[in-house]
Protein backbone atom coordinates (compact mmCIF):
# COMPACT_ATOMS: atom_id res chain seq x y z
CA UNK A 1 0.00 0.00 0.00
CA UNK A 2 2.90 2.42 1.07
CA UNK A 3 4.62 1.82 -2.36
CA UNK A 4 1.58 2.53 -4.58
CA UNK A 5 1.69 5.83 -2.48
CA UNK A 6 5.01 6.71 -3.19
CA UNK A 7 4.29 5.61 -6.93
CA UNK A 8 1.64 8.33 -6.89
CA UNK A 9 3.20 10.88 -5.04
CA UNK A 10 6.45 10.11 -7.85
CA UNK A 11 4.34 10.13 -10.83
CA UNK A 12 2.33 13.10 -9.83
CA UNK A 13 5.82 15.45 -9.17
CA UNK A 14 7.50 14.49 -12.64
CA UNK A 15 3.60 15.04 -14.52
CA UNK A 16 3.69 18.52 -12.79
CA UNK A 17 7.17 19.40 -14.04
CA UNK A 18 6.37 17.86 -17.33
CA UNK A 19 2.90 20.10 -17.38
CA UNK A 20 5.33 23.07 -15.79
CA UNK A 21 8.18 22.63 -18.46
CA UNK A 22 5.59 21.81 -21.74
CA UNK A 23 3.52 25.65 -19.85
CA UNK A 24 7.30 27.17 -20.39
CA UNK A 25 8.09 25.99 -24.00
CA UNK A 26 4.62 27.39 -25.56
CA UNK A 27 4.90 30.70 -23.10
CA UNK A 28 8.53 31.26 -24.97
CA UNK A 29 6.82 30.31 -28.79
CA UNK A 30 4.03 32.40 -28.33
CA UNK A 31 4.44 34.88 -25.98
CA UNK A 32 8.47 35.36 -26.13
CA UNK A 33 9.37 34.70 -22.92
CA UNK A 34 9.42 32.26 -20.20
CA UNK A 35 7.80 32.14 -17.11
CA UNK A 36 9.60 30.71 -13.66
CA UNK A 37 8.52 27.10 -12.97
CA UNK A 38 7.41 27.28 -10.05
CA UNK A 39 4.70 29.77 -11.56
CA UNK A 40 4.82 27.71 -14.31
CA UNK A 41 4.11 24.69 -12.29
CA UNK A 42 1.70 26.20 -9.94
CA UNK A 43 -0.21 27.56 -13.39
CA UNK A 44 -0.16 23.70 -14.18
CA UNK A 45 -1.79 22.50 -11.10
CA UNK A 46 -4.67 25.12 -11.16
CA UNK A 47 -5.30 24.64 -14.31
CA UNK A 48 -6.03 20.55 -13.99
CA UNK A 49 -7.91 20.90 -10.58
CA UNK A 50 -10.32 23.73 -12.57
CA UNK A 51 -10.49 21.24 -15.83
CA UNK A 52 -11.24 17.89 -13.52
CA UNK A 53 -13.61 19.94 -11.98
CA UNK A 54 -15.35 21.56 -15.03
CA UNK A 55 -15.42 17.86 -16.38
CA UNK A 56 -16.63 16.30 -13.24
CA UNK A 57 -19.89 18.88 -13.57
CA UNK A 58 -20.52 18.24 -17.56
CA UNK A 59 -20.35 14.48 -17.04
CA UNK A 60 -22.73 14.84 -13.98
CA UNK A 61 -25.13 16.78 -16.40
CA UNK A 62 -24.76 15.62 -19.28
CA UNK A 63 -23.77 11.80 -18.57
CA UNK A 64 -20.57 10.43 -19.99
CA UNK A 65 -20.19 9.58 -23.82
CA UNK A 66 -18.85 11.72 -26.61
CA UNK A 67 -21.04 15.04 -26.78
CA UNK A 68 -19.52 15.29 -23.14
CA UNK A 69 -15.87 14.49 -24.07
CA UNK A 70 -16.06 17.48 -26.52
CA UNK A 71 -17.37 19.64 -24.79
CA UNK A 72 -14.71 18.56 -21.78
CA UNK A 73 -12.32 19.73 -24.31
CA UNK A 74 -13.55 22.90 -25.08
CA UNK A 75 -14.16 23.61 -21.76
CA UNK A 76 -10.53 22.54 -21.30
CA UNK A 77 -9.19 24.89 -23.92
CA UNK A 78 -11.28 27.71 -22.61
CA UNK A 79 -10.28 27.03 -19.08
CA UNK A 80 -6.88 26.72 -19.35
CA UNK A 81 -6.76 30.17 -21.20
CA UNK A 82 -8.29 31.98 -19.03
CA UNK A 83 -6.60 30.62 -15.97
CA UNK A 84 -2.82 30.77 -18.25
CA UNK A 85 -4.34 34.95 -18.81
CA UNK A 86 -4.82 35.24 -15.10
CA UNK A 87 -1.75 34.01 -13.28
CA UNK A 88 1.39 34.04 -16.27
CA UNK A 89 2.52 37.74 -16.56
CA UNK A 90 4.42 39.54 -19.29
CA UNK A 91 7.79 40.75 -17.41
CA UNK A 92 6.78 44.30 -17.22
CA UNK A 93 3.62 42.94 -15.12
CA UNK A 94 0.92 43.07 -17.83
CA UNK A 95 -1.16 40.05 -19.06
CA UNK A 96 -0.86 38.27 -22.18
CA UNK A 97 -3.82 38.81 -23.02
CA UNK A 98 -6.50 35.89 -23.80
CA UNK A 99 -6.17 35.75 -27.54
CA UNK A 100 -2.41 34.95 -26.85
CA UNK A 101 -3.29 32.47 -23.85
CA UNK A 102 -5.49 30.96 -26.03
CA UNK A 103 -2.83 30.42 -28.90
CA UNK A 104 -0.51 29.27 -25.64
CA UNK A 105 -3.13 26.56 -25.13
CA UNK A 106 -3.09 25.35 -28.96
CA UNK A 107 0.62 25.33 -28.78
CA UNK A 108 0.19 23.22 -25.25
CA UNK A 109 -1.98 20.82 -26.91
CA UNK A 110 0.03 20.69 -29.96
CA UNK A 111 2.96 19.44 -27.92
CA UNK A 112 0.80 17.49 -25.75
CA UNK A 113 -0.88 15.19 -28.83
CA UNK A 114 3.13 15.07 -30.17
CA UNK A 115 4.79 13.96 -27.16
CA UNK A 116 1.66 11.53 -26.40
CA UNK A 117 2.24 9.70 -29.78
CA UNK A 118 5.76 9.04 -29.24
CA UNK A 119 5.58 7.89 -25.87
CA UNK A 120 2.56 5.38 -27.44
CA UNK A 121 5.27 4.38 -30.20
CA UNK A 122 8.19 3.85 -27.49
CA UNK A 123 6.22 2.21 -24.73
CA UNK A 124 3.57 0.49 -27.40
CA UNK A 125 6.12 -1.24 -29.00
CA UNK A 126 7.73 -2.45 -25.90
CA UNK A 127 4.32 -3.91 -24.34
CA UNK A 128 3.40 -5.21 -27.97
CA UNK A 129 6.74 -7.30 -27.82
CA UNK A 130 6.41 -7.96 -24.55
CA UNK A 131 2.78 -9.70 -24.69
CA UNK A 132 3.74 -11.38 -28.02
CA UNK A 133 6.74 -13.04 -26.39
CA UNK A 134 4.43 -14.09 -23.77
CA UNK A 135 2.36 -15.70 -25.93
CA UNK A 136 4.87 -17.27 -27.69
CA UNK A 137 6.08 -19.01 -24.50
CA UNK A 138 2.83 -20.01 -23.15
CA UNK A 139 2.16 -23.86 -22.86
CA UNK A 140 -0.63 -24.81 -25.16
Amino acid sequence: MGTVLVYGLVSLIIGIAIGAGIIMLSMRLVAGFTPKFLLAAATAIVAWIAVIAASWILGMILGHGTLTSLLALVVFFVVNAAIINALLKRPDGGQIGFGKACLVTLVELIIEIVLGVILFFVFGAGLLGMFAGMAATAPH
